[in-house]
């Protein structure tokens, strides 16, 4: 058996900023003016698009949605639990709402799309508000014996009251 002692390796020491090479490389860097303005009109006109195509068609339906009268007479929409009565300006704003909803979750997973930690959190957040929103209608009297209160005997009312 050999007695060497092994000396860990130190790791390589990366500055984090270089300041006198930084200051060297951008004596030799020309700056081109008229490539550098074409570059921010590339941007301009990219960024106009997004905002002509995407935003100001969904600015303007809710002004339009605002100002116009849809009908404002109760329509009965029949579902297996309750009967809702909705209106024309309703509907409209709903519509609008999931417009506007659906824009911006496009505009985020293209602005956020090399980021899945984002979507870890927004998936992370709509399964807690999920939860969330169960627990409240669990622990509520909306449909006795179906959602209900978990605690209250819906049964024996009389054995849930508290003594004095």
């Amino acid at each position: 058996m050999s007695s060497e002692t092994s000396t860990p390796e130190k790791s390589p020491f990366f500055p984090l900023q270089n300041v006198e090479a930084d200051t060297e490389r951008a004596a030799h860097v020309t700056h081109d003016p008229a490539v550098e303005v074409a570059h921010a009109w590339e941007h301009f006109y990219e960024n106009a698009r997004w905002f002509i195509l995407c935003f100001l068609p969904v600015i303007l339906l809710s002004v339009l949605v605002y100002v116009v009268n849809f009908g404002t007479t109760p329509m009965p929409v029949e579902t297996p639990w309750a009967t809702y009565h909705v209106t024309g300006n309703m509907i409209a704003a709903l519509v609008t709402a999931a417009a506007r909803c659906a824009l911006i979750a496009w505009f985020l997973s293209h602005l956020f799309k090399d980021f899945s930690f984002i979507f870890r959190t927004l998936a992370f957040s709509l399964f807690f508000l999920g939860g969330m929103i169960f627990l409240s209608l669990w622990d509520s009297d909306v449909k006795p014996n179906k959602v209900g209160n978990p605690i209250f005997d819906h049964q024996h009312p009389e054995s849930m009251v508290m003594p004095r």
